[in-house]
């Protein structure tokens, strides 16, 4: 039976990302929609508040350039995006040595050669495996054997000296998992990801993002203050 009117077709639960990407794509299918927040905005966990004329974001956040989704669903001009510089520092005996993709950051090859606790053959392993993710296309990295993040790094020729001194510290941080553990694919698609894109911010912080999406809906789709 159809909706009654004024009812909608769908009702979605939360204005967070995929709520409002959700209720753009059920527009676009020709549905009705009615989104409820029980928030005064969207966003979910990923809002900006204004503390004594500072932007804090609610949590970590980055962006990151390469998202498929965001480049298909956002105007990214509009978020005004301040970009980081590309790499990560990490402290070791002989100072703090940066690694960076020595594309963007050529200078930092030779802090890297002095620090690197294993030599240049890492290095090369490493950019070999970097360029294939970059390069080659996706759907094999989809479709290749799946294994941990730590069998795939021994795979590609980086010695287990380098991955725990370089890599997992950082792989850690994005993974939320100390042991490398996570699946191989996964890794290879947000290494590619990063290598394709450029990691910022908004300028007005993260809650840009689902402000955005929220704006561009029909008025009155959304419904804030709104608890289910």
């Amino acid at each position: 039976m159809s909706p009654s009117r004024g009812t909608p077709d769908v009702l979605v639960i939360g204005a967070g990302l995929a709520g409002l990407a959700c209720a753009h794509d059920l527009l676009a299918s020709g549905l009705t929609v009615d989104v409820r927040e029980a928030s005064d905005a969207p966003g979910g966990r990923m809002r900006s508040d204004r503390v004594d004329g500072f932007v804090i974001d609610r949590g970590f956040q980055v962006f990151n350039t390469a998202y498929p989704q965001a480049k298909r669903r956002l105007t990214l001009r509009d978020l005004r995006l301040r970009p980081f510089t590309p790499g990560f520092l990490v402290h070791t005996e002989a100072g703090r040595v940066r690694l960076a993709d020595p594309t963007r950051a050529p200078r930092t090859v030779a802090s890297l050669v002095r620090g690197a606790p294993a030599g240049p053959r890492d290095l090369f392993a490493v950019a070999a495996l970097s360029a294939r993710d970059m390069l080659g296309p996706v759907r094999p990295l989809k479709r290749a054997d799946d294994h941990t993040t730590r069998t795939a790094l021994a795979a590609a020729g980086i010695s287990e000296e380098f991955t725990g001194r370089f890599l997992r510290p950082f792989l850690s941080g994005v993974f939320l998992e100390d042991e490398l553990e996570t699946s191989s694919r996964v890794f290879h698609l947000v290494w590619r990801s990063m290598l394709r894109g450029t990691l910022c911010l908004p300028t007005a912080g993260i809650g840009d993002l689902p402000r955005q999406l929220a704006d561009a809906l029909p008025p009155g789709t959304v419904r804030f203050e709104s608890p289910v």
